[in-house]
C-alpha cells in the first residue's frame, strides 16, 4: 500500500511541475544567457581508463563537444600519454583528484572554477557516449531545448554482447552492439552553467541536478526537463517508454563491456561507492538479461571516428 501511495504522490507532484513550471521558466529565463568560451563541454572523473580515453574524446569532438575537463582519480596506467596531445592542443584540462569517493566534490570543484568557461556542461563518465539520432551534433539537438536550465537524456544500456574478452584493437562503440530494448529511467544531463546547482552533496548532481532561479523576492528550485520535454522532479520515466522512434537522442552506456573488464572492475574500488555494487554477480546478470536487441544507432558516426583516430595515430 505504501508503495502505491508513493507512486501516486510522485505522479501528482510531476503533474504539478509540468503544469506550473513552464510559466515559471518563461519569467526567469530572460537574464541567464551569456556567451562563453565554449558552448558544450564535458566534465569527467576517471581512474585507469587509458585504453578508452582517446575514443571517448574523439567521438565527442565529432558530435560537437569543444572542451573536456578531466579529473584523474589516482590512475596508475599511462593515461597521461594518451591525453597529453589534447592538453597541448587546449582541448583537455586535466585536474589531479586523488581523493577517495570524491566524485561529487570534483563536480563542485568544476562548477566553482570552470563554469564561466562553458555555456553547457555534462557530468559524463568514460563509458557513456551521447548519440544524437537525426542530427550530427549536440549543439543542433540542443537548439530545441536551450530554454531549459537542465536537460535529462536517458541511458540506452549495453552489456557484454556475449564477449568474454575485450578486443583492445577494436572500438568500444563497434564491438558492443546489443542493448536493452527500452530506455533506462536514469541518464545524464546537459546543464546550463548560468544557473546555480542546488546541491553537490548527493548523487542527484551526477544524474539529475536541480538548479536555482530567482524572480523578484521569490526563489525557485527547478528540476530537469527530459528529452521528451517533461519536467521530471521524481525518479519517473515521463515520456513514451516503449516508443523509441519518438526518442531523438540517447546516451549509450557501455556499462560492463566484456566479462574480463567487468570482472576486473568489480574487484577494485570505485570513484563514488565505498562498496562497489559491481561486486554482486546478481547485479551483473540482471543487466545482462535485459540485453536482447541489436542496436547500431551510433554506427552513423563510426566511419568518421575511425578516420579521426587514424589521423591522430
Amino acid at each position: 500500500m505504501k508503495r502505491i501511495l508513493k507512486k501516486l504522490y510522485d505522479f501528482f507532484v510531476t503533474c504539478f511541475y509540468n503544469l506550473v513550471f513552464p510559466f515559471v521558466l518563461k519569467l526567469v529565463n530572460n537574464n541567464v544567457f551569456r556567451t562563453k568560451k565554449y558552448t558544450i563541454s564535458l566534465c569527467a572523473i576517471f581512474k585507469d581508463e587509458a585504453p578508452f580515453l582517446k575514443e571517448w574524446i574523439e567521438f565527442h569532438k565529432i558530435v560537437g563537444v569543444e572542451h573536456f575537463y578531466l579529473y584523474n582519480n589516482d590512475s596508475s596506467d599511462d593515461f597521461r600519454e594518451v591525453i597529453q596531445p589534447y592538453i597541448e592542443l587546449g582541448i583537455v584540462t586535466i585536474i589531479e583528484w586523488p581523493y577517495p569517493q570524491a566524485q561529487m566534490k570534483a563536480y563542485k570543484h568544476f562548477y566553482e572554477n570552470f563554469r564561466d568557461e562553458t555555456s553547457w556542461v555534462s557530468f559524463l563518465d568514460i563509458d557513456e557516449f551521447f548519440c544524437p539520432k537525426y542530427v550530427d551534433t549536440l549543439g543542433e539537438w540542443l537548439e530545441s531545448y536551450k530554454k531549459y536550465p537542465v536537460v535529462l537524456i536517458y541511458w540506452m544500456m549495453f552489456g557484454t554482447s556475449g564477449k568474454l574478452q575485450h578486443d583492445y584493437d577494436s572500438l568500444v562503440i563497434e564491438q558492443y552492439n546489443i542493448s536493452w530494448d527500452y530506455l533506462y529511467h536514469v541518464g545524464k544531463c546537459l546543464i546550463n552553467t548560468n544557473y546555480d546547482i542546488v546541491s553537490f552533496d548527493n548523487a542527484a548532481v551526477h544524474h539529475s541536478p536541480w538548479v536555482k532561479a530567482t524572480l523578484g523576492p521569490m526563489n525557485f528550485k527547478i528540476p530537469p526537463v527530459n528529452q521528451f520535454g517533461y519536467f521530471v522532479p521524481k525518479d519517473l520515466f515521463w515520456g513514451p517508454k516503449k516508443e523509441l522512434e519518438k526518442s531523438t537522442i540517447q546516451i549509450n552506456h557501455y556499462w560492463s563491456k566484456a566479462w574480463n573488464i567487468y570482472d576486473n572492475k568489480r574487484k577494485k574500488s570505485d570513484v563514488f561507492f565505498k562498496e562497489n555494487p559491481k561486486k554482486k554477480l546478481d547485479y551483473f546478470y540482471f543487466h545482462e538479461r535485459e540485453n536482447r536487441t541489436s542496436n547500431r544507432m551510433i554506427y552513423r558516426f563510426l566511419m568518421k571516428l575511425k578516420l579521426s583516430l587514424n589521423e591522430i595515430d
